[in-house]
């Protein structure tokens, strides 16, 4: 048995919401329903990431098929328990993780584009359709974690997982403590005035009988919708960014927004019809613009703050008083003990490759912005590591023993 199949690794699998055609019920869960087309979606995904071809693996993929319908069936009795628990996550979570999961996509198929292909859709609409199907994995994993979070392993336990996994187990790489200061590159006052006298333009232009579609798709930032005139198509509530939804909610059909602003930029949304809880809604975004005289003074204020921990400047104050890492007012900067393989941003890992322990790096860019890093520690956690794996594999057989008791309690129809 090969431990992949033991140790709790969260792949990312978006799952397809119940579309307006109903393409055949694959099973019924309490009061929701699966379809057909969210377990080959489940199912297709999942084999992508494990490398089985459909065409060509026929049986691998129809006992990923009965496997991806299983667990379906187990997240939506989960979903069912939080409900009675009363369960609940943040929005920026929600959207933190959402993002986390499409960079991690893109950077598996290559490209946006060929991610784009495998999954059928744009970025931009994957985004919007998905954050209902993450907020419910948040969810789940949430309740699996409160359920579980008094679990504790022995020794024993652990060097008896050891002894029969140790041929399977990866490779357990250094774990790495250190600190960082982000700099972003963020629009001046100027660009943001642009974006707003833009935005002002547009309103104007549609007040005096412009057509939205045609504007949308000359100006929108968001090229996704700004081929099909802005059109986002009928969304759910819940499907956008908290400032977006309210204002596309409180509009009448055909109704027309002033200028939104949000974390994206600058929307001007309009509510073309509503059935409900769902709303066909279509915008046009307007984004201000980085420029090279913003990229250039984010640079001069990266050396500034550089020099003055050279002077003296502890790093972490520095970090506390000048990250723009939202975090590092309480964290300081410092990322602790996280293990190499971990870290998500590789230019971190060139760098931190190149550093001893209590050194600090020169200014480095990337798309984020600027960084500094200090490498504060490198640890041999084989052990730590072990005890962890162990513990989930633990948590693991007591959740199929609790999932089994709560299928008993629900009702379950497999069509």
């Amino acid at each position: 048995m090969k431990i992949k199949w033991l140790l709790p690794v969260l792949l990312f699998s978006f799952v397809c919401q119940a579309q307006d055609l109903i393409d055949g019920i694959a099973a019924i869960v309490g009061e929701n329903v699966i379809l057909k087309s969210e377990v080959d979606q489940f199912a297709r995904l999942n084999a992508s990431q494990l490398r089985i071809d459909p065409t060509k693996d026929t049986e691998k993929y129809l006992e990923l098929l009965k496997r991806s319908l299983d667990a379906l069936i187990d997240e939506n009795i989960l979903l069912e328990q939080a409900k009675i628990e009363t369960i609940e996550v943040k929005d920026r979570d929600v959207e933190n993780t959402l993002n986390q999961q499409i960079e991690n996509m893109i950077a598996q198929a290559g490209s946006k584009e060929a991610a784009e292909q495998i999954l059928g859709s744009s970025i931009t609409k994957i985004k919007r359709d998905y954050r209902s199907v993450i907020k419910n994995r948040l969810i789940v994993e949430k309740l699996r974690s409160e359920k579980f979070q008094k679990t504790t392993v022995s020794r024993r336990e652990i060097n008896a997982f050891y002894q029969t996994y140790r041929d399977s187990l990866p490779e357990i790489p250094p774990t790495l403590d250190f600190s960082h200061i982000l700099f972003l590159i963020k629009p001046g006052q100027t660009e943001e005035d642009n974006a707003v006298h833009l935005g002002d333009s547009l309103l104007a232009a549609l007040k005096s009988g412009e057509d939205f579609s045609g504007l949308a798709k000359k100006y929108s930032d968001d090229q996704a919708s700004a081929v099909f005139g802005g059109d986002l198509g009928y969304i759910k509530r819940g499907g956008f960014i908290k400032e977006f939804e309210e204002v596309a909610f409180s509009l009448q059909s055909n109704e027309i927004s002033g200028l939104i602003k949000t974390d994206f930029g600058y929307h001007i949304i309009q509510t073309i019809d509503r059935k409900g809880e769902n709303i066909n809604v279509r915008h046009i975004l307007i984004k201000p613009k980085v420029s090279e005289e913003n990229t250039l003074q984010s640079k001069v204020f990266a050396d500034s703050v550089y020099n003055l921990i050279e002077q003296g400047l502890t790093f972490d104050t520095a970090a506390v008083w000048y990250s723009s890492d939202p975090d590092a007012k309480t964290t300081k900067g410092r990322i602790r003990r996280i293990p190499k393989n971990q870290i998500q941003q590789t230019e971190f890992i060139t760098v931190l490759d190149s550093l001893k322990s209590g050194q600090m790096s020169p200014i480095f860019q990337t798309a984020m912005g600027f960084h500094v890093l200090r490498l504060n520690a490198i640890y041999n956690d084989t052990w730590t590591t072990l005890e962890q794996w162990g513990l989930e594999y633990k948590k693991n057989q007591l959740y199929r023993e609790w999932i089994d008791k709560l299928r008993s309690q629900f009702f379950i129809d497999i069509k």
